[in-house]
């Protein structure tokens, strides 16, 4: 994998207090990477450091093969940043902030209204897209802010709390634009505090706590290490598929959930055998997947609960 995003070592002092505390993480072409943590937890300030907004003092940065220290404009020049304090020109409507964005941009003049469109209709600010910004809401403002991000071309994409107070149909319609974008081998690092859109969109996570990154990995690997070893089964004869687990394997629980098999097992090395007894029974395994959520994934391990 070629890796679009490397730091090693970041540390930075803000306000007397570490916001990041010897971070280091890879972000890979073609991954949309999610850096999750509570409020002061340093997302934001990684994100300033990596873009070359935020002065590295302690360790190093490569964004895009650009050492950040050495080349901060570059690395502007090369990503797309949805930060968290974005300055607006208050007269204007947002409909003309983001004409004037398209055109420093430098989208051809043939592209600029059909890209200020699709991206007004995915960050869902039609409502308000020929108000004043004097005028609106700091949510609003937001969605504005996200609307230049979606415009750009740029192959890595900063966004930092892209989801805050956008409605399920917006949110499904991002979701589903920042996917087909990564399929091209672009790349995505969303930073938030909110887990709500974990499961549905990130290929991997790095958690912070007080500025000291505690776990990355995909969904199935951070759930596998730090859940119990709770699965979920579809299958095509969900009782039969309880009588015979209750038999064949060493179980904590087992029952039907709306149609689906809920399990918890007593061994974990136990999961790999379950397909090979449904098969050999001729049940067939439509999908099955480790159960919990990746807010319960990031509370066990920030309390300190596991290894």
């Amino acid at each position: 994998m070629i890796s679009l995003i490397e730091a090693t070592g970041l540390v930075k002092d803000y306000r007397a207090a570490k916001a990041l505390d010897d971070v280091s993480l890879k972000v890979d072409r073609g991954e949309i990477f999610g850096f999750y943590g509570p409020d002061g937890s340093g997302k934001t300030t990684l994100i300033r450091a990596l873009c070359g907004l935020t002065p590295i003092t302690s360790g190093s940065a490569k964004v895009m093969g650009i050492d950040v220290r050495k080349r901060p404009l570059q690395v502007r020049d090369n990503v797309a940043i949805m930060p968290e304090d974005l300055r607006f020109y208050d007269e204007m409507t947002p409909r003309k902030f983001l004409d004037v964005s398209a055109r420093l941009m430098l989208l051809p003049k043939a592209e600029r209204l059909e890209a200020l469109n699709k991206a007004a209709d995915l960050a869902d600010i039609r409502g308000f897209i020929d108000m004043k910004i004097a005028k609106l809401s700091d949510v609003q403002k937001q969605r504005v802010s996200i609307a230049r991000v979606l415009m750009s071309d740029a192959p890595l994409m900063f966004l930092d709390e892209p989801f805050e107070g956008m409605d399920i149909v917006h949110r499904r319609n991002m979701r589903a634009h920042l996917k087909e974008f990564v399929k091209g081998g672009n790349t995505v690092f969303v930073a938030s505090r909110s887990l709500m859109e974990a499961d549905h969109l990130i290929d991997r996570f790095a958690f912070i706590h007080q500025g000291k990154i505690i776990a990355t990995g995909t969904v199935e690997e951070l759930k596998d290490r730090y859940l119990a070893p709770a699965m979920i089964l579809q299958v095509s004869d969900p009782q039969m598929t309880v009588d015979l687990l209750q038999k064949e394997i060493r179980l904590a629980n087992i029952r039907l959930i709306e149609g689906d098999v809920s399990l918890v097992l007593q061994n974990r090395t136990d999961a790999p055998k379950i397909p090979k007894i449904l098969t050999d029974a001729g049940i067939d395994i439509f999908e099955m997947r480790t159960a919990g959520s990746m807010e319960e994934v990031f509370e066990r391990i920030a309390r300190g609960e596991v290894a």
